[in-house]
């Protein structure tokens, strides 16, 4: 399936992510945050500007170390630096990220704080209590995690076919698009890669408004149970018993 502005802003926000759990300069953090926001707003598809020779010099917070980013990302899905980001970091760390609730910033005080690498080991921490001792965490959203975590490690898992996946999908994706401000909704995962069946489906929306969509999203009709209702990221099982993971860029 081809690459879509969505996919290329969702890579470059990991890349933010994953710089600021390394603990990596702010303003090189903040190009990679900037240049997410520009692509998921920009006006044209921007792999499509890459395939037709197009200037990518045009695009607002887009310089030249940027712009073959771009072309890696449109060419393959991803580029070098993502892998590498991912390689470097310890354990299972990067999972951490989907965890609703869990931005960099926490993900890196946890990390340096409890040395939480895994969904395992955050889940024990907060099992523990020691999560709501942290600076900027609490009771409150110890509790969330810990019932989020629980959901995903205890999960039976189940697949899908891919013609049921996609029955379930596609009004999901017309009803994210009708929002207002959004620039476009796409799957991602096993979906996008054509897999004969998936365990869940992840949408990615690129957005003005991300609250409006999260609304939106865990309003959906089909929807029977909210795991998560968070700014740019939720998650909701279908009646079907299909998971469904949104995120926001």
């Amino acid at each position: 399936m081809p690459i879509h502005n969505a996919e290329c802003a969702a890579v470059f926000a990991e890349i933010a992510d994953m710089l600021e759990i390394q603990g990596a300069n702010p303003f090189r953090v903040r190009a990679y945050r900037n240049a997410a926001r520009t692509i998921a707003d920009y006006g044209r598809d921007i792999p499509s500007m890459i395939a037709s020779g197009g200037d990518l010099g045009q695009i607002p917070s887009i310089g030249p170390d940027l712009a073959s980013k771009l072309r890696e990302i449109a060419a393959t899905g991803t580029c070098e630096l993502q892998q590498t980001l991912r390689h470097a970091l310890p354990g299972a760390i990067v999972e951490l990220l989907d965890v609703p609730g869990l931005g960099a910033k926490r993900v890196k005080a946890l990390h340096d704080a409890l040395h939480v690498d895994t969904l395992e080991q955050l889940r024990a921490e907060a099992k523990n209590g020691h999560v709501r001792a942290l600076p900027g965490f609490g009771a409150k959203t110890e509790a969330h995690l810990l019932e989020a975590l629980d959901e995903r490690l205890q999960r039976t898992p189940q697949r899908f076919l891919l013609p049921a996946a996609t029955q379930s999908l596609m009004p999901l994706l017309d009803g994210l698009r009708a929002v207002a401000g959004v620039g476009d909704a796409v799957a991602a995962g096993s979906f996008r890669r054509r897999r004969e069946t998936v365990g869940d489906l992840d949408i990615l929306v690129t957005a003005r408004d991300a609250a409006a969509v999260a609304d939106a999203f865990v309003g959906c009709r089909d929807v029977a149970r909210v795991l998560a209702h968070g700014k740019t990221r939720s998650s909701i099982v279908l009646a079907s018993g299909l998971q469904v993971d949104l995120r926001v860029v």
